[in-house]
This record gives C-alpha cells, sequence and structure tokens, in this order.
C-alpha cells in the first residue's frame, strides 16, 4: 500500500504556536498595562500601611508620656502638697522618659512646679493659656500642636492632663517634649534612603521629618497636603515636596492625637522602578512568544517519539508476550500503551485460567497432565526419580452437605495451602476436581517422598476452623514411583489412583469398631 504524504505533528504544532503569537502577543500587552496599573495601587497601599502603622507609632510615643503622667499624679507627695519632693519625682520621670520639663499648674495659671527651673525659683502665671482652657474645659488629655517653648526657645510639643486633689482642688500637669524625640521614630523605621517622611501636627505644621528636619520644623506643610489632612484620614496624591521635587504623597492620621504621618515618594524613582518592572515584564513575554515555538518543536519531537515507541509493544502483544506498562511521555500515548498491557493481561489471564483451578488458585487437570508428561520425559533422559500422589478428602462430601457449599468451597481452598505449603517449587500440586488432589514430586527419591507423605498426612488431618466450625477432613494418600509403578503418563495415575483408594480402605478399616 502506498503511503501519501503527509506533515508531522510536530510541523502541525509549529502552525498551531504562529496562529497564536498575534493575540497573545495583544493580550500580553494589554496585560502588561493592567499588570503595571495594578503595580501602582499595590505600591500606593503598601505605602499607605507604612504611614498608618506609623501614625499609631506616633499616638504610641504620646500615650507613653500621657501613662507617665497619670503615674505620677499618684504621688503621695502632691496628695500631700509636698512640692519639693514632688518636684524631684517629677525631674527623675523626665530623665527616665527623655521629657524635657514636667509642669504643674493650678487652677490660676500659676506654675507650682517647673522641672526646667530650680525648685524655688520664681514661676510664671498664664490663666488663658491654650492648654489650661482646655484641660480645664474638657477634662481630658491635652496633645499640643508645635511651639516655640517661651523659656528653652526651641520646638516643643506638650502633653497634659487635669489633676484635683483630695481637697477638690483643680490644677493640670504638663509635660514638654523636644521635637527631636518624633524625629527618632522617623530614623527607627529604616525607610527606602530617597524617601522623605515627615509628622505634622494638627495645624499643619512638620514636627519631624526624615530629610533636612532642622530646616524643616516649624514650617507649615504644602497647602495640598493640609487641604488633604482637613478632607480626609488617608490618602496618596502626586504633588511637588517643600524642596520643589515631583513625589507621590501618601499621608495617614493617628487617630488619637489627630496628626499626621505623609510619606513623600520621589516620582522619579517610582517610576523608574516601575518601567523597569515594566520593561522586564515586556522582555519576559517576547522570550515566552519567541520560546513557544522552540517548546512546540521539542513537544512535537516527543510526541513523534512516543508514537514510534508503541510499535513495540504492539508487536509484542501480537506475539502473546507480557506487555508491561510504561510512561512514553504523553497522556495519549501512556493511555494506549496501558490499554495495550490491559489487554496483555486479559489474554494472560485467559492463559492462567484455562490452566489453573478457579476455585483454590492451583493447577487443574490440564496443566497436571502436561507437566506430568514433561516430568516423565525427563526422568527417562536423565533416570532422575519421579513420584504422583493421589489426595482424597475424608468426610468432604458429608461437611459440604451438612454446613453448605460455601463452607466445602472454603475448606478446598484451605486444603490447597496446606497442600502447597509442604512443596517445593520443582513440585506441582493441581485439583483433579471435587475433593481429589494429585502431586507430582520431581526428583524426589524414596526417603524424600515417604517424608512429604508423613507430613502432609499430619498437617491434612488438623482440624479446619471455618465460621465457628472445627470440622476434620483428613487425606487418603496414594503413591506411585517411576518407573516401578508404571513407565507411562497413565499406568503411573492409574497407580497413585489405586494406592490411594487402597490406602482410604485401610484407613476406614482401622477406624471401624472391633
Amino acid at each position: 500500500m502506498k503511503l501519501h504524504f503527509a506533515s508531522s505533528i510536530r510541523a502541525k504544532l509549529m502552525l498551531l504556536v504562529l496562529a497564536c503569537i498575534l493575540p497573545a502577543a495583544l493580550l500580553a500587552v494589554l496585560l502588561i498595562n493592567y499588570d503595571y496599573h495594578l503595580g501602582y495601587d499595590n505600591f500606593v497601599s503598601s505605602a499607605t500601611a507604612i504611614a498608618r502603622a506609623n501614625a499609631m507609632e506616633v499616638d504610641k510615643e504620646l500615650a507613653q508620656v500621657e501613662s507617665a503622667l497619670v503615674g505620677i499624679a499618684t504621688s503621695p507627695s502632691l496628695a500631700e502638697g509636698n512640692l519639693r519632693a514632688f518636684d524631684a519625682q517629677a525631674r527623675q520621670l523626665g530623665a527616665r522618659q527623655n521629657i524635657f520639663n514636667v509642669v504643674l499648674e493650678n487652677a490660676a495659671g500659676q506654675q507650682l512646679v517647673n522641672t526646667f527651673l530650680p525648685y524655688g525659683a520664681s514661676l510664671p502665671a498664664d490663666p488663658d493659656s491654650i492648654s489650661l482652657r482646655f484641660l480645664r474645659e474638657r477634662d481630658t488629655t491635652f496633645i499640643s500642636s508645635l511651639f516655640i517653648g517661651p523659656v528653652a526657645q526651641r520646638p516643643m510639643v506638650a502633653v497634659g492632663i487635669p489633676l484635683r486633689s483630695m481637697a477638690g482642688d483643680w490644677g493640670a500637669l504638663t509635660a514638654t517634649i523636644a521635637v527631636e524625640r518624633f524625629g527618632d521614630i522617623l530614623r527607627a523605621q529604616n525607610y527606602p534612603q530617597h524617601w522623605i517622611t515627615a509628622i505634622i501636627d494638627r495645624g499643619g505644621h512638620i514636627v519631624a521629618r526624615s530629610a533636612d528636619m532642622q530646616r524643616y520644623v516649624g514650617t507649615q506643610a504644602i497647602p495640598q497636603v493640609r487641604e488633604r489632612m482637613r478632607q480626609q484620614a488617608e490618602g496618596a496624591f502626586e504633588t511637588r515636596s517643600l524642596d520643589g521635587k515631583e513625589v507621590l504623597a501618601v499621608m495617614a492620621r493617628a487617630p488619637k492625637s489627630g496628626w499626621t504621618v505623609a510619606i513623600g515618594i520621589p516620582l522619579e524613582n517610582l517610576r523608574s522602578e516601575m518601567r523597569r518592572k515594566l520593561w522586564s515584564l515586556v522582555l519576559a513575554t517576547v522570550g515566552l512568544l519567541g520560546a513557544g515555538l522552540l517548546i512546540a518543536w521539542t513537544i512535537g519531537t516527543r510526541i513523534g517519539r512516543a508514537m514510534h515507541q508503541l510499535i513495540e509493544p504492539a508487536l509484542a502483544l501480537g506475539a502473546g508476550e507480557r506487555v508491561m506498562p510504561r510512561s512514553y511521555g504523553v497522556r495519549e500515548a501512556d493511555e494506549v500503551g496501558a490499554a495495550m498491557a490491559r489487554a496483555s493481561e486479559m489474554l494472560l489471564r485467559a492463559r492462567h485460567q484455562a490452566s489453573h483451578d478457579g476455585l483454590t488458585g492451583i493447577a487443574n487437570r490440564a496443566m497436571f497432565s502436561e507437566f506430568l508428561a514433561r516430568q516423565l520425559a525427563i526422568s527417562e533422559r536423565s533416570g532422575s526419580p519421579l513420584a504422583v500422589l493421589y489426595l482424597d478428602l475424608d468426610h468432604f462430601k458429608a461437611i459440604n452437605d451438612t454446613h453448605g457449599h460455601a463452607v466445602g468451597d472454603q475448606l478446598l481452598i484451605e486444603a490447597s495451602a496446606r497442600l502447597v505449603s509442604q512443596l517445593r517449587k520443582a513440585d506441582l500440586a493441581a485439583r483433579l476436581g471435587g475433593d481429589e488432589f494429585a502431586v507430582v514430586l520431581a526428583g524426589a527419591g524414596a526417603d524424600e517422598v515417604g517424608s512429604v507423605v508423613d507430613k502432609l498426612s499430619l498437617l491434612m488431618a488438623r482440624p479446619y476452623q471455618l465460621e465457628g466450625w472445627s470440622l476434620v477432613a483428613a487425606a487418603s494418600i496414594g503413591v506411585a514411583v517411576y518407573p516401578r509403578d508404571g513407565a507411562a503418563l497413565e499406568g503411573l495415575l492409574q497407580a497413585a489412583d489405586q494406592a490411594m483408594y487402597a490406602a482410604k480402605a485401610a484407613r476406614k478399616k482401622t477406624a471401624a469398631p472391633a
């Protein structure tokens, strides 16, 4: 038969990849554009989360100062009016907590203690101070905006709490913090080098800044930041920093203090990073599309090789040989190979069923006859001994009729197992039908045959434990030896059969009552 030329699987795969390149390239462009914007949004979300966490750090720092004030407000010295002792305690607190100074005021605004000045020095009074009015009116913690300390003449922040003595007198306890403390918070965050971060108070003044702090502390944040602070608690937008750089401004407000942490990320660095990622994706996409042809070539080669590898198991199946399942590297080829392996197993199983007993799994009469004939030929050529055993189970019919076929079948299965357990690999046990079994002992002398018969007699006489019954079905065993009892197959089998019936008769005679 003449075969017409047909294109290979490899060539068809190459054409398929070529047909997919144009729409795939368009899709890749769309995905790259989407990934660019998604990456930008993810970056903004990540920076916002950082700003939010830093705002919480600011509140945490202020809360530590508030807790320190609450703790010292319970001092027995203060309750007893011992201001000298309280002044000493307040100075110790300031040293531990990095507090610039602690001020105790009465309701009239007269300072009673100020740790910035020596105890006993003349202290000022300011009944109209913002902190005093706030504490008196709202009776809750006061957190100031940035201010210039009237004595220290440097940028400060104050935290104050209201007090009420045991006598009912009202007062205020205030701690002043230097802005460098908030600069330490920013330095501890390990921002990327090009990020600019600032802490801004409620009035829009810069309290601390990660770069040029001395220059910008106390100045107003840019108008866009102040406007966004009034409108929303957090957000991100593009603008210019105080030093004129184009930045992505990300801001988040601290919930308790109302201060804002603003992060300025230079757009030049951000865009450069995004462009680098964009070009990486473009090059990767081009590389993948280019690699598609190479992959198609490789896959086509693998499929063709798998098809060729199926020829050998197909020929083996036709010859009736066993086909073992294996992987050909292609699922469809694997499925065809697995089907051939199953067909091979079915064929071998059919052959096995033709030569083995379906109930016990040992050889049947046909296989027994074939094996015995082959062994007789070997013994005739070599002069080696050979023996045939015939076995018949006593009382099997009575057991089968009394306890049912299921128990009878199980008895036959276990009897076969006992029989096989006493044989060598060179021997063969077969079930000839019903409860009759036969054994070929190849190359066994008289002593070996006698030993096997004795072992089998004892083993087969042991009770069988079947479905709660203890049943006895001993075996009557007849022995025929080549060439003494016969040189041909039929004669040897007949001699073994007669010997079995003689053994059965002798057993019955022995078992009969005297």
